[in-house]
């Protein structure tokens, strides 16, 4: 049930491209790090499998953490973003507790990261892309790929599988809220990943699909070194 539980309580990245905008919700904090976070550990894993050692990485959409906590071992450096203050607060407190050296954590878009200059091995991204506005989407991955050589994504399977999960996850989608069901109908009648990643001029480097059920995870990188429509 792993997946119906992130889904419905996603980090919301609407805005991620702009100016740094405070995004705080109800689950945001301990509820989001005890409770819904923990569920997206298996994807977490297949996401470390992908990754060479010593690498430098993003999470876009750290929410409090727990990827970042998890891939410091392997990682060279990595660095989380949210648009959550009380989810990057508690991210924060964690790290101060555990004290590791190559982790850190900003309340900031991904728009201010370009701006800083920074550039980064790897972007990940979990179960947010399907949530964006849809006139959103394609430039988020966009600047996904203009600060990192490669992006993954991990989301929904585009066609949905036919069976129990697919019907659960359309109820808790509808359950999320309007806005929130209206971008995921929008993101599943459009073609999910691939269309996307043609969109903005990605190509798929690997992919899994159906692992955890209903699920699909995705390598990208830029196509000749270069996005669509520069």
């Amino acid at each position: 049930m792993h997946i119906l539980i992130i889904i419905i309580i996603d980090n919301n990245l609407n805005g991620y491209l702009g100016l740094n905008t405070n995004k705080n919700h109800w689950y945001d904090g301990w509820f989001y790090d005890r409770m819904i976070a923990p569920n997206q550990d298996t994807l977490f894993a297949q996401i470390l499998d992908i990754i060479e050692k010593h690498k430098t990485i993003i999470d876009i959409g750290t929410g409090t953490g727990r990827f970042p906590f998890q891939a410091a071992v392997k990682s060279g450096f990595i660095t989380g973003i949210d648009l959550s203050e009380r989810n990057i607060n508690m991210a924060v407190k964690t790290l101060s507790k555990r004290g590791d050296k190559n982790i850190l954590f900003e309340h900031a878009s991904i728009n201010e990261v370009i701006k800083s200059g920074r550039h980064f091995d790897y972007a990940v991204m979990t179960y947010v892309i399907h949530e964006v506005d849809e006139d959103q989407r394609i430039e988020l991955l966009k600047e996904s790929a203009e600060v990192a050589d490669k992006v993954i994504i991990g989301d929904y399977l585009v066609p949905k599988p036919i069976g129990f999960w697919s019907i659960l996850n359309e109820i808790v989608e509808f359950a999320a809220g309007s806005r929130h069901y209206r971008n995921y109908k929008n993101y599943t009648a459009n073609g999910g990943i691939h269309y996307l990643a043609e969109k903005a001029g990605l190509k798929i480097i690997s992919e899994i699909k159906n692992r955890p059920s209903t699920s699909h995870l995705v390598v990208l990188e830029k196509l000749n070194g270069k996005n669509a429509n520069q």
